[in-house]
């Protein structure tokens, strides 16, 4: 008889991949979008104010939701 893996053993690691790779979108996302206003628009991006904090938020709030869909994608 075979025995299936447990569900911790199954959602961890899908967890850490959904976290990275959501991490990394996010960054993506904040680098593109420094790039397009220092590009489209001809000013630089200054890291201060809501700027700082949507350059920490981004990524965090990314891969924090890439945990959640590849979670809930192992459980199936």
């Amino acid at each position: 008889m075979t025995s299936r893996p447990s569900s911790l053993a199954v959602k961890a690691p899908a967890a850490l991949l959904g976290l990275l790779t959501g991490g990394a979108a996010g960054f993506l996302l904040t680098a593109g979008g420094a790039a397009y206003v220092a590009h489209a628009l001809g000013r630089t991006v200054d890291a201060s104010g809501a700027s700082r904090v949507a350059f920490i938020a981004v990524p965090v709030i990314c891969a924090v939701w890439g945990a959640v869909v590849a979670v809930r994608r192992a459980a199936r």
